[in-house]
């Protein structure tokens, strides 16, 4: 249940903000968008009700545990822990977005993307607060992961919005103008944002495989990869295409780099709900190690393991087939065959993943 709550909470972010980012771009630097003004608004409410799902979630274990009621455990929850406090801001301020939204006046006045970009960039840093990242290393913490979300749901919202929502393909130069520089500056903070979290919660990185959270964390870098090749051939192939074929509708491909990106948001979901392992020998006392890391690791598993990569005929030969994913779907995009492409694209993180595991020794 957690993991479905997590990916639908990102996927709220990312609608509304990319909603509001397009509606203050001016209208001809964008393609004409028409999204239901009900999706808006059930999007604003849902934040509190997906972001609550984890604090029930505690106040069941712990109220198990104790002799502690369900609702003194909440109230506990709600007063004293960060991810509590949070989440009573974020209620107060998703409602009063539900709220203003529910107002026509509001929803056709001027300074509507403006106001609710703001209220999202609130809502953003309350979630940051209520980060591990937080817990664990305080401001620095809660910047990281909330520059790390605000980029993601940039990029990823108005990725989804302007592929899913768009009536056509009028003005996508002006659109690629400035979405183009857009994505490429949300994907540098997003790594660099990326790589400090991991510092926190993941110093040791290889040796995490051999635990779940270090599994989903391997599956959502090698999600990255199809991501980006996606991104690149929509952002830089795509007036090359369009002199090839004036037909040619850049919509579809979009479409499928957003569904890439909520696969992203799946897997974050769920790693989210793993314990991150600061001491990975540490964690395997309490934490049982990966049922997929243990189903490919050729030899035997030990809690004290150091896993090291090393080159091998296996792993050679993944890479090598991942390679060729990457290629077939690039020759796909020039071709305009965008479900073989989705596939490679998928397919090029499943070798990468499997390059990886045979490189472990």
């Amino acid at each position: 249940m957690s993991y479905f709550s997590e990916a639908l909470l990102y996927l709220c972010f990312a609608i509304l903000t990319g909603t509001f980012i397009m509606r203050v771009i001016p209208e001809h630097r964008r393609p004409q968008i028409h999204i239901p003004s009900w999706l808006l608004l059930v999007s604003a409410l849902a934040v509190p009700v997906l972001e609550y799902v984890p604090i029930h979630d505690s106040a069941v274990l712990f109220a198990k545990d104790t002799e502690i009621s369900y609702g003194q455990m909440v109230k506990s929850i709600l007063l004293d822990l960060n991810n509590g406090k949070a989440w009573i801001w974020s209620a107060v301020a998703s409602v009063g977005l539900a709220f203003l939204l529910g107002l026509p006046s509001f929803r056709n006045d001027k300074h509507m993307p403006k106001v609710s970009l703001f209220i999202m960039f609130l809502l953003i840093l309350w979630l940051g607060y209520a980060s591990h990242a937080t817990s664990l290393y305080g401001t620095k913490g809660w910047l990281v992961h909330s520059a790390h979300f605000l980029a993601v749901t940039a990029w990823i919202g108005v990725l989804m919005v302007s592929s899913w929502f768009s009536a056509d393909s009028r003005n996508w130069d002006g659109f690629l103008a400035w979405f183009s520089p857009l994505a490429i500056g949300c994907m540098l903070i997003t790594f660099i944002a990326g790589i400090t979290l991991m510092t926190f919660t993941t110093p040791q990185y290889v040796n995490s495989w051999m635990l779940p959270y270090g599994q989903m964390l391997l599956l959502k870098h090698l999600l990255i990869a199809p991501l980006l090749l996606f991104a690149y051939t929509n952002g830089f192939g795509y007036k090359k295409k369009l002199k090839e074929n004036s037909s040619f509708n850049p919509r579809p491909w979009l479409k499928a780099e957003s569904i890439i990106a909520l696969l992203l948001f799946i897997v974050t979901g769920a790693l989210g709900q793993q314990t991150p392992p600061h001491n990975v020998k540490e964690t395997l006392q309490s934490v049982s190690p990966s049922p997929l890391f243990t189903s490919l690791y050729n030899g035997h598993f030990s809690p004290d393991l150091t896993l090291k990569l090393s080159i091998g005929l296996d792993s050679v030969l993944m890479l090598a087939a991942a390679i060729i994913m990457i290629y077939g779907l690039i020759q796909m995009y020039r071709e305009n065959k965008l479900l073989p492409a989705f596939v490679m694209g998928l397919m090029t993180s499943v070798f990468g993943y499997f390059a990886l595991m045979f490189s472990v020794g």
